[in-house]
């Protein structure tokens, strides 16, 4: 037998030990080229081979969101700027200098000032000019409110200094800025005699308490009912809104119950502790209420709780969860679907990947006629449900109301239209209370504004020529048709300009069917009107005179955010 000596055992082991090293390397290799996934190779030979740099980070963000088009339409792919604000939006705050701002004009406006921020105890006031942030202009054509809100955005704590414009004199100061609350509850009044109206705009964190602080401050003024508008409320957490059904309902009672393959079925029932459970109810919905406002809505009307009122609701029936990517971008993903107390799902038919289609359904229910009666054909072969009390009502297509609201177009024609596209409303509507904000501040609520807009005479006329000036010729006999429209929805924007939102939504509503059928039900031996401003019919608009210029559509925009 051949000996080797120890130096060769060594040498052989060795190369034996590398060998095996290399074998491994070369098989894990292959392992992990075979095992990446098309998309995973398709990307890695793009950056080896393609002809150009390409910033394949970028290139993978922008295949995201295709791939999850291709699942539910409301799976989404948020990036990390979105997904940032979405989160301080529902959160109920954000942090910033805390106003309303606008771009109409070249140079960025202060339109209200939300309480308690730092703006406020800065000492600044609607209608100041932000010329500068941190020595940087903000002024001149082009000027965006996103680029406006990134500047003014910031930490907690840090500083920005402003130099603003007010009575045509130039000061500065410094902001501090802090938590800046988004109000989910925006409107609280009494429309009449003892029934309460509260409006929920989106259902945050904070939705609860800011509903109970509206519901105390009512009560506190006589409220014996209750009318709440969920009408353009497209949703939110679930969670609050589960909380505020349990305000309204007895113990037991089931509130919603949800269920996915991942997630075995859960239910959420009444505690028994809510403090509105006997207060006669009102909800008031329409084609773009969903999510949410359908879970409260649903679980109203399937334990007789309340009245639903208006048009079927948007039948968005399932539930998304976010689970947050690496680069903090979200991918919010339908995770279960969720089940009213009678058991039916109100999610409305949806076909993978085709998000055209599901866009289309709202224009679909105006062409159909749904919006404008009752569409007895919808309900035939839909499953059936039964409320506690034995009412029937109806899955697979969003919330049925109660009582039906046609949409009014009364006084709409091709020229009304033409004025509410263009976005000249909200220009003339803003450079009015601007010219006369002096004069504007001695009207501090609405029965004293209406009047003295109703007094000035030609307001309507002098709006139409505005609008004229910016590209929409004037046509006399349309605008004596929608005038009465045109009024309303003119000193709703003048009032929201000048008072607020709260002042805003009396005027725009004061003729609403939805919200006259609620009060109607609470005082069916009265004719109750909400018509309190008796002069609001009898404005003196000249709307006798036309022009003859030619015209084109502006592509006139509004830019409004809080801040």
């Amino acid at each position: 037998m051949k000996r080797y000596s120890t130096l060769t055992l060594i040498t052989l082991s060795a190369t034996t030990l590398l060998v095996g090293a290399v074998i491994s390397w070369l098989i894990a290799t292959q392992t992990s080229r075979n095992s990446k996934t098309d998309l995973e190779q398709v990307l890695a030979l793009i950056a080896e081979h393609y002809v150009d740099s390409v910033d394949v980070d970028e290139l993978q963000q922008s295949i995201l969101p295709l791939i999850v088009s291709n699942l539910d339409p409301h799976s989404a792919y948020i990036p990390r700027k979105e997904s940032d604000w979405e989160n301080q939006r529902l959160n109920g705050s954000f942090c910033g200098i805390g106003i309303t701002f606008n771009t109409i004009i070249d140079t960025p406006v202060i339109i209200d000032i939300l309480p308690g921020g730092p703006s406020e105890h800065a000492g600044l006031k609607p209608g100041d000019r932000i010329l500068k942030a941190n020595r940087k202009p903000l002024t001149g054509k082009g000027i965006s409110a996103d680029s406006v809100r990134q500047i003014l955005l910031g930490e907690r704590a840090s500083v920005v200094k402003l130099e603003l414009l007010r009575d045509n004199k130039s000061f500065s100061t410094q902001i501090v800025r802090g938590d800046v609350p988004v109000p989910s509850v925006d409107v609280a009044f009494m429309p009449y005699k003892e029934t309460g109206l509260i409006r929920i705009v989106q259902w945050g964190r904070t939705t609860p308490y800011e509903f109970r602080a509206a519901y105390a401050r009512l009560k506190e003024k006589g409220m014996r009912s209750l009318i709440i508008d969920l009408r353009d409320n497209s949703g939110g957490y679930l969670e609050p809104a589960i909380q505020l059904a349990n305000e309204f309902l007895k113990k037991g009672q089931l509130i919603v119950y949800t269920q996915g393959k991942a997630y075995p079925r859960e239910d959420y029932h009444a505690t028994g502790n809510g403090l509105m459970q006997d207060i006669p109810l009102v909800v008031l919905v329409n084609e773009f209420s969903a999510s949410s406002s359908e879970v409260f809505a649903g679980a109203m009307q399937d334990h007789d709780r309340a009245t639903i009122i208006g048009r079927r609701t948007f039948g968005k029936g399932l539930i998304q969860r976010p689970f947050y990517l690496r680069d903090s971008a979200q991918l919010r993903l339908t995770i279960a679907r969720y089940y009213s107390p009678s058991g039916r799902c109100i999610q409305k038919q949806y076909t993978m990947g085709d998000m055209q289609s599901y866009q289309r359904d709202l224009i679909n229910r105006y062409e159909s006629g749904e919006m404008f009666a009752t569409d007895s054909l919808l309900l035939k072969g839909a499953q059936q449900f039964k409320t506690d009390a034995g009412h029937i009502v109806y899955g697979g297509f969003g919330i049925m109301p109660t009582i039906f609201i046609p949409v009014d177009s009364t006084g709409v024609n091709s020229y009304y239209l033409r004025l509410i596209e263009s976005g000249t409303m909200d220009e003339y509507a803003f450079l009015y209370v601007d010219q006369n904000r002096k004069n504007l501040s001695a009207y501090d609520d609405i029965t004293k504004l209406g009047a003295f807009l109703s007094y000035q005479g030609g307001l309507i006329y002098d709006y139409a020529r505005f609008a004229a000036s910016k590209g929409i010729q004037m046509r006399s006999r349309m605008l004596y048709e929608a005038r009465n429209l045109l009024r309303r929805a003119l000193y709703g924007k003048i009032a929201n300009y000048a008072l607020g939102i709260e002042a805003a939504y009396q005027f725009f509503n004061e003729t609403d069917q939805a919200l006259l059928e609620g009060v109607r039900s609470f005082h069916k031996e009265e004719t109750p009107s909400l018509k309190a401003l008796s002069y609001y019919t009898s404005d003196k608009s000249n709307t006798s005179q036309e022009t003859n210029e030619e015209s084109e559509d502006p592509s006139q925009e509004e830019y409004e955010e809080e801040l």
